[in-house]
């Protein structure tokens, strides 16, 4: 009698079926058949630091997945870490029954480390993406600001533009009472030279209101030349104001238009980590 005509039927069954299971699947997985008593078949998968090339005979215990199907009667999964055996796998594990007796289990292990990396990745860019963001967020917020700041600098730059102009406007008045004053020095030296010797005390006044004249004349003229100056310059910062008004407000719609792209992203992101966790759940028991 053969090694596989000792065991009843249905374990003859997964045993003639056992060796082309693993040929089904792209990943590097065990396959484990026991009985009620010990490991009857096995294939260990090549990625796995276990310490055995097979373990056909050995006595399944407590924490091996199989001892639990057998023991509970139903279908078990377990999720090992990477610090057990070199990789993280899931082990699942069903009781084989005859006659609605249990007479073993059957045992696969896949390695889950692809889907862990995977899930890893997800989570980085779902944080880098919510950075972003937030940032661009903050960014469209400044650029808002910014803008709000450049038009208020443009209406303090209008008014310092007004304000000048006024000032301009005086210094034509100044200038032409510096002319009046001017002629009626002139007038008041031609009377004293009438009067004679009785007008000297006059014409000393007359000489001084026309020197006075003239100072006030060359003055508003260097006043206007100054005021020309601060007029250009207040020109050319209301220009640049504007200017800066004008980026920023770019900015801010630029931002805009980039905030839905980001979201989409985010939401895409969010996406990943969920197909990611949902690559390790236990769907048959959940939808139990």
């Amino acid at each position: 009698m053969s090694d596989d005509e000792k065991y009843c039927k249905t374990l003859q069954h997964f045993l003639a079926v056992a060796p082309y299971i693993n040929q089904f699947v792209i990943d590097d997985i065990g396959l484990f058949i026991s009985d009620k008593e010990k490991v009857i078949w096995d294939v260990v998968p090549k990625t796995f630091k276990w310490d055995k090339a097979s373990y056909v005979g050995d006595i399944p215990g407590p924490g091996w997945v199989s001892y639990d199907a057998i023991q509970q009667g139903r279908r078990v999964v377990k999720e090992v870490s990477k610090e057990g055996f070199g990789v993280p796998y899931i082990a699942v594990a069903l009781p084989i029954r005859e006659n609605n007796e249990i007479v073993g289990a059957i045992a696969i292990q896949q390695s889950v480390e692809g889907r862990e990396r995977l899930f890893e990745i997800a989570n980085s860019l779902n944080e880098i993406i919510k950075a972003v963001d937030i940032n661009v967020n903050q960014i469209a917020a400044e650029a808002e600001e910014l803008s709000a700041t450049g038009q208020q600098l443009g209406m303090i730059s209008q008014d310092t533009k007004s304000q000048v102009d006024e000032t301009d406007s005086i210094i034509g008045v100044i200038h032409k009472i510096a002319a009046q004053t001017n002629l009626l020095g002139l007038n008041a030296a031609i009377e004293a030279a009438r009067v004679g010797v009785h007008g000297k005390g006059f014409t000393v006044v007359a000489d001084e209101v026309r020197k006075l004249a003239q100072t006030s004349s060359e003055s508003s003229k260097n006043i206007h030349v100054t005021l020309k100056k601060i007029q250009d310059a207040v020109d050319q910062i209301n220009a640049s104001v504007n200017e800066m008004i004008l980026a920023s407000d770019h900015q801010a719609a630029s931002l805009t238009d980039i905030a839905p792209s980001v979201n989409q992203l985010s939401n895409l992101a969010d996406s990943i980590v969920t197909l990611a966790k949902d690559l390790t759940t236990d769907h048959f028991n959940r939808n139990s």
